[in-house]
Order: C-alpha cells, then structure tokens, then sequence
C-alpha cells in the first residue's frame, strides 16, 4: 500500500513540476509579445479618445495590465497546485 502511494505521490509531483516548467517556459517566450500588443491596444485607445499619454502614463497603465497577464496568471496556478501536491504529499 505504501509503494502504490509514493508511485502515486510520484506522479502527481511530476506533473505538478512539469506543468510549471511548461506554463513558466510560456510565460518567458509570450510575455514581451503580450506586452508590445498591450503598448499599442493603450496607444491606439488613446488616439480614438483624442488624448495624449505620456511614456510614463503608458508604462503605468501597461504594467498594471501586464500583471494580470494570463501567462502570470497560469504560472500563479501551476505554481499553487504544486505547493498544494508537496503540502498534501
């Protein structure tokens, strides 16, 4: 019985790890892309509004867009079903 559990413990731990490696690996690749389209989303919203941002309004208003990012927000997820699978062990 407690061979089964560890194989089974193994297992989950594996994915667990492989599924934040995958999201975290995502993330590194996607993040500058999501970044550049949230620049231009701002910048072109700004121009159909008629105002004009600063660079340091646009990189505000960008960073808070970013950190709700859905990259961050997968490797957020994975991270807690991890900690969740070593907690439970």
């Amino acid at each position: 019985m407690l061979f089964y559990f560890m194989q089974m413990y193994y297992k989950e731990l594996t994915k667990a790890y492989k599924d934040l490696f995958d999201s975290t690996s995502a993330a590194l690749t996607g993040e500058k892309d999501f970044r550049d389209n949230v620049v231009e989303q701002e910048k072109m919203m700004a121009e159909a509004d008629g105002e004009e941002m600063s660079e340091e309004e646009l990189d505000q208003v960008v960073n808070v867009r970013v950190q709700t990012s859905p990259y961050k927000s997968k490797v957020d997820e994975n991270f807690q079903r991890l900690k969740k699978v070593m907690s439970n062990g």
